[in-house]
């Protein structure tokens, strides 16, 4: 797969100090750090999410046409790489540690799309992130047939709620609240559906972009399409303060109405035959 590259250049030095560099990288979550005669690599791995990224200090300059740059801007060989088909909620990540590492030491960056050196701005690196992106997927339509392509508010949505799943277990713990995790499955025509598991009498969370609730009576498992069950109990439910958008929480006061509703309630019959899904398989 083809890579997005920022390189890092300082102005009128080519020094960095590796032990602070080093002791910066050693705090940031996700990062491993490996060394040897030809390399220092900085293997990012996110911690919940599992996208990876490298930030590496090579021999030899990386940099493609460095002559037409400006003189004055000196290369350090130092950069980062990541997937081109990074989803933009993990890349912005990766953006804020390039700009941490660009504010502490004085550094500017490059793209092979920038027509010179820049100071990190985050506007203009993430607009070439995803022309480059764009423009892979146009040349290389093929490799959509391993993905599911999302728009980019409703991965960006999906990803936030997985990053955020523990603090909002946490949060819920003392509320007796079940903060469901996505099952991402396909269906027999391989088209992508989300669906959470929802046990009878459970106080429960409601992630954004659900297709069917797994519910759960006793030892038997109800499918149940969301767009049918969600506007009989819709104004029986609360917004999950500070959170995205469209997520939604079973309040106990509420709680006994919604499973009358969800008992007597004749849903629609579903027989589709579900896949496992990878949510690394999901593309925006």
């Amino acid at each position: 797969m083809a890579h997005f590259n920022i390189h890092f250049f300082k102005e009128k030095s080519r020094k960095i100090d590796l032990d602070l560099l080093i002791a910066f990288f050693e705090e940031v979550e996700g990062i491993t750090i490996e060394m040897d005669e030809k390399s220092v690599r900085f293997n990012y791995l996110h911690p919940r999410l599992q996208y990876e990224a490298r930030f590496l200090i090579t021999p030899k300059s990386q940099v493609p046409d460095i002559y037409r740059l400006s003189p004055k801007f000196l290369d350090l060989n130092f950069h980062m790489e990541m997937g081109i088909l990074t989803p933009d909620y993990a890349a912005k990540h990766l953006f804020d540690i390039v700009k941490k590492v660009c504010e502490k030491f004085d550094f500017h960056i490059y793209n092979e799309m920038f027509e010179d050196v820049l100071p990190f701005k985050i506007d203009v690196v993430s607009k070439v992130f995803n022309m480059l992106k764009e423009a892979y997927i146009e040349k290389n339509p093929i490799i959509l047939a391993d993905y599911h392509l999302l728009p980019k508010d409703k991965l960006n949505s999906i990803l936030r709620y997985l990053d955020d799943q523990v603090e909002l277990q946490n949060y819920y713990k003392e509320l007796e609240t079940y903060v469901p995790r996505y099952h991402f499955l396909t269906t027999e025509k391989k088209e992508l559906v989300i669906g959470i598991e929802w046990k009878e009498h459970t106080l429960t969370v409601f992630p954004p972009y659900l297709d069917y609730l797994f519910y759960r009576v006793n030892n038997e498992i109800k499918i149940v399409a969301f767009d049918e069950a969600f506007p009989l109990i819709e104004k029986l439910l609360l917004d999950v303060p500070g959170f995205i958008k469209e997520t939604k929480v079973l309040p106990k006061k509420t709680a006994s109405k919604v499973f009358k509703i969800m008992k007597k309630t004749k849903f629609s019959l579903i027989d589709h035959t579900f896949s496992k899904e990878n949510v690394k398989r999901l593309l925006d």
